[in-house]
């Protein structure tokens, strides 16, 4: 099985959501653009990293005021 065939197969398996990630992929690659993870762009994702949630601070305070 060729590799067009073969994505074909697994797009017609797919469900909407996942369809709606692939697309937004192919698009990306069609432009040029460097496609980033949509984990990445997710606000739960961004508030994770968030300054509130840095645990390195505390854990490495001796480290950093030593600097």
């Amino acid at each position: 099985m060729n590799i067009r065939q073969e994505l074909l197969t697994l797009v017609e398996q797919l469900p909407d959501e996942q369809l709606l990630v692939l697309l937004n992929s192919a698009l990306s690659l069609k432009s040029g653009k460097i496609f980033i993870n949509p984990m990445i762009n997710s606000q739960t994702y961004q508030d994770w990293l968030g300054a509130e949630n840095d645990i390195y601070d505390e854990l490495f305070a001796d480290e950093l005021t030593a600097l």
